[in-house]
């Protein structure tokens, strides 16, 4: 049998690769490979010893990526660091026999790879070299090859932008650099061998493995892959191994490999109902609970009796599963077919053209509405065969929204995006096809509703917008925005909260003339509602109230509660029910089902004031789940999302039924979640375009045990050298040794923890824990109890940036002012704030971007930088001030590197299109194709599409990048660099 195979490494007669998630080794020659590992989570990237009796890799058994050693003849594989991040094996030092490999560690988050070793028999890491860099392989003399972002090409196939792989020599592994050539194409994994330097290189097309002198002469290819790229090429100094298609090479010649796995990740499994809770919806009579729970469709009496499975049990996906009138389920189902289907669980099924993002049944009559990607509305009549959807509208701007049917299931409301900042509700006579509009908005109504008894049509308008004062910055703000309102349906029908109870009507009519005029608001203030359920006389508001963030949880988003609205009274009750994340009833309103989390809990609407909802057991439901099933399932809902998301219609040049068929013959070796994740990856490169990601999903379970940090840079014998001073004030954003009267200096050392003697091991299961610390200094000893970071991240962005303040104040001489933006979120927005504020009054400012992912808040930025003084404002007790106060003072420059990307990059070449001032550094990232996440998987992962290309003054940035007026390499150079090209400020030091 032969398996997913990658990563090789070759060393003597062995060669060890990764493979169903754990190593195996096999002659070099080829033949049955025997298992090395069997770990709880993967093994990869494994690095042979010269000698071939031991072997380093990356392993995450305790939770966080970190650097294993093990012995190929057998034994137990031991940790050998402890630096919690992002981290890969490059392989063996030749002089000190200690294990090199490349990480993230002892920087902010989002920083390159920096080269560290490592002693086989574990201790401190010590830094190899100072600057970015994420691989190197020696000659025999010393000299090396050094890779700078050198990623693994096959993941953006074509890449060209300011992150394509760089390959240089050097004399030492931390000397100056030379660089190697310059090919049109992404270089990764070079590797020493002889007087010559292997590497891939996709400039001919695709990735193949390619030579040339140490002088960047005499270029020559000496393989011929032509559908799969070749990948991480290693060497032992005289052979060259690489993986392409799931196959092994040896340089041009395949090892024939079997592998005789367990496949123990494809066994058949119950997962719990409540982990992988999708749908849940209640019967029309309000007697029964549809639920999907991983993509597969159930039943079930509320409270006892039998489970029922509905539909294929395997292979196909059933989602957005709700109830008709008759008591059948309707659903939409993907399987490995070409295309979704609109199906009537165990009867009929039609072809949907496009995704399908929301589907709702009548609660009376056959009809069953659906909207998609595509941006339009259908409708079909399950009581006819064969189905066929009706075409009901369409919106340029966006995708139809917020289905809701009327009480008879003769009408069909919804939200229609009119222009790309308005919205308006309509209402679809699907029977005769035709369309009315209902509100003129102001901006946006949304999340239309109908009254059970049939006299109101509810909704959530952005009319009347209330004000409130940004605490920071002068600005105003809307956090709020919506507020819930009602339309009478009947011209005649006398407006609520009037006490006057009305009966509900068997037929809902509506008279559509002057119907945008019968508006009329709920007694509630604005807030941030996001759902109207109609009750009989009353009516459910669900919300997300605003609250100030957890200090302890600033990450945490708020619980959602519903408001009880008397619709005779007017009375409102607040919070009647929270936490809540969805809310539904039956068809009459009469029974409420309500989620929150993986649980149900249900309650008849007339007492739910008064009774305590009671939790539907769903332990009750057995979820059986083949992996195999699944994961073809998932690989063509992978490549049909992309088929109808991705911004090209034709696909950038790429036959994607083609590539469809090419990945799909790998699918047979695929026996692990990160086997398949490493698939989909592959397939989705071959477009050739940025945010193409899969990330996600349900991996085999792995302990998690935090790590514990102390926020200081250790120095040889675990002695302390600096101490991060971050935010004294955050206890998350500041050393532990901070802790007031806990007198840690530098130069002292840590000789126990917790009283065992000192070792990165005693940290680990010891984030956010108190931990006791002996210390010594000038010979005394004493012992200090603090709490242990979860991540030194924080503290080290915040040092990182008021070193890089001090700099520029120190070359300016105090005149210029410094600012970085490490995203372009809402924690980005808050950085710049912060910096723009207190820097802005300065001569000049430079604005950093380096190492900023994206986001969207460009155009924010911009407009606070493009922001001209042109007065001042004087009291008569206070200095004067510029007008407007928060506009720059002065020249501007942008620093940019190739780790600027996405929204950053739109935002660098804004900056050049204002003229705000030189920009300075490295070509950006060229990824400018955005995504929109809205679709998840089976198994939770979720796969982006390229949806949304941008053209900017001309210029498509998309595998590109903004190339700078000034070009700095050196990362060490680019700050100052920035300072002289705000000259001729006088005192500015060269």
């Amino acid at each position: 049998m032969t398996g997913y195979l990658r990563f090789p490494t070759i060393a003597g007669d062995t060669v060890v690769f990764t493979c169903e998630d754990d190593l195996w080794s096999v002659p070099a020659g080829g033949g049955s490979a025997r298992r090395l590992t069997a770990g709880v989570s993967e093994a990869s990237r494994p690095r042979l010893s010269p000698d071939g009796s031991m072997v380093a890799f990356v392993g995450s058994d305790d939770g966080p990526s970190e650097l294993y050693v093990m012995p190929v003849a057998g034994g137990t594989a031991r940790r050998l660091t402890y630096q919690a991040t992002r981290c890969v094996t490059v392989g063996w030092h030749p002089t000190t026999g200690e294990i090199v490999y490349a990480s993230a560690a002892e920087q902010p988050a989002g920083f390159g790879f920096r080269l560290f070793a490592v002693s086989p028999s574990g201790g401190l890491p010590r830094l190899l070299r100072p600057g970015r860099a994420d691989v190197v392989s020696f000659a025999s003399d010393g000299r090396v090859v050094i890779g700078l972002n050198t990623a693994d090409p096959a993941r953006w196939k074509h890449y060209r932008g300011g992150l394509a792989g760089e390959l240089y020599t050097a004399s030492t592994v931390d000397g100056d650099l030379t660089k190697l050539l310059s090919l049109p194409g992404n270089l990764a994994s070079p590797c020493w061998v002889g007087d010559r330097i292997f590497f891939i290189s996709d400039h001919e097309g695709t990735g193949n493995v390619y030579s040339c002198q140490p002088d960047g002469t005499d270029l020559h290819r000496h393989t011929d892959h032509r559908e799969y790229y070749a990948r991480n090429l290693t060497t032992d100094g005289r052979r060259l191994v690489h993986h392409a298609g799931a196959r092994l090479f040896m340089l041009d010649t395949e090892i024939p490999v079997s592998v005789a796995g367990s496949r123990s990740q494809c066994a058949r499994r119950i997962v719990p109902a409540a982990d992988h809770l999708d749908d849940a919806r209640l019967s029309p009579d309000g007697k029964s609970v549809a639920i999907s729970v991983r993509g597969k469709a159930f039943t079930m009496a509320p409270w006892t009796g039998p489970v029922r499975q509905h539909g294929a049990a395997d292979g196909i996906r059933y989602r957005l599963l709700d109830w008709l009138s008759d008591g059948r389920l309707v659903a939409v189902a993907g399987d490995t077919g070409p295309d979704e289907r609109l199906v009537v669980l165990d009867a009929d099924d039609a072809p949907i053209a496009g995704t399908v993002t929301e589907l709702a049944a009548a609660p009376a009559g056959g009809w069953v509405a659906f909207a998609t990607n595509r941006q339009q509305l259908w409708a079909v009549d399950t009581t006819s065969t064969p189905l066929r959807p009706r075409l009901l509208d369409s919106s340029p701007h966006e995708r139809i929204e917020d289905l809701a049917w009327s009480p008879d299931g003769r009408w069909l409301a919804y939200t229609l995006p009119t222009a790309p900042r308005t919205s308006a509700i309509k209402v679809a006579d699907p029977l005769r096809g035709s369309t009315f509009a209902v509100t003129e908005p102001v901006l946006r109504d949304s999340k239309p509703a109908f009254d059970p008894n049939g006299r109101y049509l509810y909704f959530v308008g952005q009319r009347d917008l209330v004000v409130d004062h940004d605490q920071v910055q002068f600005d105003f703000g809307f956090p709020y925005a919506g507020r819930p309102y009602l339309v009478t349906l009947d011209a005649d029908e006398p407006p609520p909260f009037e006490h006057r109870t009305p009966e509900p009507l068997a037929r809902v009519e509506i008279d559509f003339d002057g119907i945008e005029r019968r508006v009329l608001p709920f007694p509630v203030p604005e807030g941030r509602y996001a759902a109207i359920v109609g009750l009989p006389g009353k009516v459910l508001l669900h919300s997300v109230p605003l609250a100030a963030p957890d200090v302890t949880q600033p990450d945490a988003e708020p619980d959602g509660i519903a408001t009880l609205v008397d619709l005779v009274t007017g009375e409102v009750d607040q919070d009647v029910l929270s936490p809540v994340d969805e809310l539904c009833t039956d068809a009459r309103g009469e029974t409420l089902l309500y989620r929150h989390d993986g649980t149900l809990r249900l309650l008849k609407s007339e007492d739910i004031d008064e009774d305590e909802p009671k939790k539907l057991d769903l332990s009750r439901v057995k979820v059986s789940v083949r992996p195999e099933s699944e994961w073809r399932q998932m690989f063509r809902e992978t490549w049909r999302l992309q088929r109808e998301g991705f911004w090209d219609a034709g696909m950038n040049g790429v036959d994607w039924e083609i590539m469809h068929d090419r990945y799909a013959a790998l699918l047979d070796r695929v026996a692990t979640r990160a086997e398949l994740s490493d698939l989909l990856w592959e397939l989705q490169a071959e477009l050739g375009t940025s945010h193409t990601y899969e990330n996600g999903g349900e991996y085999r379970q792995v302990p998690y045990h935090g790590q514990g940090f102390l926020g200081v840079d250790w120095e040889p014998g675990w002695r302390i050298g600096n101490i991060l001073r971050g935010d004294p004030w955050n206890p998350r954003a500041t050393s532990p040794c901070n802790r007031l009267g806990a007198d840690i200096r530098p130069g002292d050392r840590v000789t126990a923890v917790n009283g065992q003697p000192m070792s990165g091991e005693l940290l680990v299961g010891q984030a956010n824990r108190d931990v006791e610390l002996t210390l010594v200094r000038d010979g005394a000893e004493r012992k200090v109890t603090v709490t242990a970071l979860a991540s030194e991240s924080a503290a080290r962005y915040r040092d990182w940036v008021d070193g890089n303040r001090a700099l520029v104040r120190e070359l300016s001489g105090g005149r210029l002012g410094y600012v970085h933006v490490p995203d372009m979120n809402a924690a980005g927005y808050a950085e710049f704030t912060r910096g723009f504020l207190t820097e802005l009054d300065r001569e000049g400012l430079i604005v950093d971007v380096r190492f900023n992912g994206g986001g969207q808040i460009a155009p924010m930025l911009l407009d606070r930088l493009a922001r001209r003084r042109f007065g001042a404002e004087t009291g008569r007790w206070a200095v004067s001030t510029a007008y407007p106060p928060e506009a720059p003072n002065g020249p501007m420059a942008l620093l940019v590197n190739e780790h600027t990307g996405s929204n950053a990059e739109i935002f660098a070449q804004g900056f050049r299109t204002l003229r705000l001032g030189p920009i300075v550094g490295r070509r950006t990232w060229g990824g400018v194709i955005a995504t929109w996440p809205r679709h998840g998987l089976v198994d939770g992962s979720v796969t982006t599409q390229p949806e949304f290309r941008y053209v900017l003054d001309g210029q498509v940035l998309e595998n590109r990048g903004v190339t700078p007026d000034i070009t700095v390499d050196d990362e060490d150079r680019q700050l100052t660099a920035a300072v002289a090209a705000l000259a001729p400020i006088p005192q500015l030091t060269p």
